[in-house]
């Protein structure tokens, strides 16, 4: 069945790339995107429920198995890790899909739960940004992604809620037009939340950064209707 809601057609990414689905033991409200046949899939713990429940079957089960029972009979590999660790399992697994040489990643069940765990992602995809790395994280209604010294557009075709926010200490050259509330050339701390509620308006949109990594999420209202891209540059 077609999916009202596409982003791996939305963000006009490659029919070539292949992805990594990461599924954690958060929220799940669904799958944003299809998967392709080349696309490698990691269960995180009890992530594992959700890529099954998606019809998923997982190439990969990661965890230390706190939150679900340790699966059997699965009929791939599984990576069991200690309970005593620096990395939360989903840290890991995404680790494990950039050692493997994937350098896109749609993360589910992120979100929900403990807050530390989501702040925990939310770092991690900013700290993968940084080496060229794209990771969409989805919350209920939401997106999330990094930019690092780079620009993400938005087709006009996109409505609701845009939030912008430094994640490293000072991000220069801060541009957002198109939108509500147009930002040219500003510097963004991460101690003041100033890129919070932008909105789309209808119209092309762009959020750019010329130094630093800047934290971006929006809302998935946009009209599915197959036009308009967003592109990620």
């Amino acid at each position: 069945m077609p999916m009202d809601i596409d982003i791996r057609k939305d963000f006009n990414i490659s029919d070539r790339e292949r992805a990594c689905f990461i599924f954690g033991a958060g929220e799940f409200y669904g799958l944003k995107t299809e998967t392709r046949r080349d696309d490698f899939i990691i269960a995180a713990d009890g992530g594992l429920r959700y890529a099954k429940g998606a019809g998923l079957r997982p190439d990969l089960i990661v965890g230390d198995f706190d939150s679900s029972k340790a699966p059997e009979n699965e009929g791939c590999d599984i990576m069991r890790l200690s309970s005593i660790k620096d990395l939360s399992d989903l840290s890991e697994a995404l680790s494990e899909g950039t050692d493997r040489g994937y350098s896109l990643f749609f993360v589910y069940g992120c979100t929900g739960g403990r807050p530390d765990h989501t702040y925990s992602a939310i770092q991690d995809a900013a700290r993968l940004s940084k080496s060229g790395i794209r990771v969409y994280m989805f919350f209920k209604d939401y997106v999330l992604t990094a930019v690092t010294g780079g620009k993400i557009e938005f087709p006009k075709s996109f409505k609701g809620m845009v939030s912008v926010f430094a994640h490293s200490d000072i991000c220069e050259g801060v541009r957002e037009s198109g939108l509500k509330y147009i930002v040219a050339d500003h510097v963004l701390k991460n101690d003041t939340p100033l890129g919070l509620s932008n909105e789309f308006t209808g119209l092309p949109a762009s959020v750019s950064v010329g130094s630093g990594t800047l934290i971006v999420m929006f809302e998935m209202q946009g009209e599915q209707d197959g036009g308009d891209k967003v592109e990620r540059l």
